[in-house]
């Protein structure tokens, strides 16, 4: 993040204060940095298959051909050239302002798989490029170019701070680079100048109405006390359904995490998914948990710790965001946990369960920590917490084909995180008629990861929605 300097910027040209916005950070994505500087990285990720055609071309190697590429669509993008400042106190929380140093050549990166060239190298290779946090001296985010697959195709692995964007709105950002057809026309390259770095007295001035309205707002709800009693009585039920979750069994799944991370994935059928989903009377997202049960199962079987009534607290991401007309970026997700019986060994029935589970915790509202002294609460408690014992997204991507660079993007898959005691996450993406897995394992907590993947492949095999690798 860079610090304010005043010696070092060059001066602004006058503006009246207040005349423009400054996009500063949410109370939560402040707290994902305080999460961060306890040594938690707070990126997120995905990983897609791409064409290795026609990237390569007769004049220009593929890393050249995509950095001009992802360079053109930045104006789609802005937040990918734009960096955190961090201001002094009394100037308000950080802002989001351009990178004069913005270099597409530090972003837009390539590195060979090594032999053999397969998936397990390339997840082997994509888990050490994902190890280490992005730095905020820079732009938040990077993308990887890897070569070298042995079917000749290739990977590319592209990581972005939880601060830029959820996982929802990471696509979104993502698709701002893709094409819907492969010979779509390249946008108008424009020159880009980036706004200078506002005055002491513009920062001053916005962090004075900024408090100003904050202010307004309290006011407005002293005057109109319904509007508040609401958000106290949501915030009041949230905790009520938090603490009446009570605490998640203990397991071996909870660990202390450490720095080094495995990758597995698995692929199934979304329409084939949809369809059994609603003949059991459930939802894609259900039969997602129905798989996790699966293969949790499987390795709590193995471990020893599988005993009849066992179900796992499962943390599931929900997307706050409306649904229309919101802009790509920042956060507005919450959690729903959800518990998910383990001891069935029947899929379809697993399956069965968890639908009349979620139905009910729909109708609760998802919980996100609001005001500093409940985030600084879950930053503290996350790498000891009881509450959870398996993290789960699934997020909805194109349902049909795009291209990067004229190539198509073959697969891809959303790369999640474990962090604190939680050592194992699932992370799925629908894409194109697929529904893909991607399993994520601390190296050395779970050793056995294996056998969690093949407990979620076999239950999407017994549900009949599994979907074979091709051949790599």
């Amino acid at each position: 993040m860079m610090k304010r300097d005043p010696s070092s910027h060059t001066k602004a040209p006058r503006r009246i204060p207040g005349e423009i916005a400054l996009e500063r950070l949410s109370p939560l994505d402040v707290s994902n940095l305080r999460v961060e500087d306890r040594g938690l990285p707070m990126h997120i990720a995905a990983f897609a298959y791409i064409e290795a055609q026609p990237l390569p071309t007769a004049d220009a190697d593929p890393l050249d051909v995509l950095q001009q590429h992802v360079e053109r669509r930045l104006d789609a993008a802005p937040r990918l050239r734009q960096i955190l400042y961090e201001l002094p106190t009394g100037l308000g929380p950080p802002l989001w302002l351009d990178d004069p140093r913005f270099d597409i050549r530090r972003h837009v990166r390539a590195r060979p798989v090594p032999p053999p060239g397969n998936e397990a190298a390339v997840l082997e290779l994509c888990s050490r490029l994902n190890e280490e946090p992005l730095d905020r001296s820079h732009p938040l985010w990077e993308m990887w170019l890897l070569t070298e697959l042995e079917d000749g195709n290739m990977g590319l692995l592209f990581r972005l701070h939880h601060v830029v964007a959820d996982g929802v709105a990471a696509l979104a950002l993502i698709g701002a680079l893709l094409d819907a057809a492969p010979e779509a026309p390249a946008p108008v390259a424009r020159t880009w100048t980036p706004r200078p770095v506002p005055s002491d007295e513009e920062l001053l001035a916005d962090n004075v109405h900024r408090l100003a309205r904050a202010t307004g707002r309290l006011l407005a709800g002293l005057r109109y006390p319904a509007h508040g009693l609401r958000r106290l009585r949501v915030a009041a039920r949230q905790g009520r359904y938090l603490l009446g979750e009570g605490s998640a069994p203990r397991l071996s799944l909870n660990r202390q995490a450490g720095e080094h991370r495995r990758l597995i994935l698995v692929r199934a059928d979304l329409e084939r998914a949809r369809a059994v989903a609603h003949a059991h009377g459930g939802t894609v997202n259900d039969v997602v948990l129905a798989a996790l049960a699966g293969g949790a199962r499987r390795l709590l079987e193995h471990r020893g710790e599988l005993r009849p009534g066992l179900a796992l607290k499962v943390s599931v991401a929900a997307s706050l965001r409306g649904t229309g007309g919101e802009p790509a970026i920042g956060n507005r997700v919450g959690i729903i946990i959800v518990p998910v019986p383990v001891d069935e060994s029947d899929a379809i029935r697993t399956l069965q369960g968890i639908a009349r589970t979620t139905a009910d915790r729909k109708r609760r509202p998802a919980y996100q920590p609001a005001g500093r002294i409940a985030q600084r609460w879950m930053v503290r408690v996350m790498s000891h917490q009881h509450l959870v014992n398996l993290l789960a997204s699934n997020l909805p991507g194109p349902p049909f084909p795009m291209y990067l660079a004229g190539a198509r993007v073959l697969e891809v898959f959303q790369v999640g995180v474990v962090q604190g005691n939680i050592t194992v996450s699932v992370g799925v993406v629908s894409y194109a008629g697929q529904l893909n897995f991607d399993i994520v394992g601390d190296a050395d907590a779970v050793p056995d990861l294996t056998l969690f993947a093949d407990g979620v492949s076999d239950s999407l095999e017994e549900l009949g929605v599994i979907r074979h690798p091709p051949d790599r």
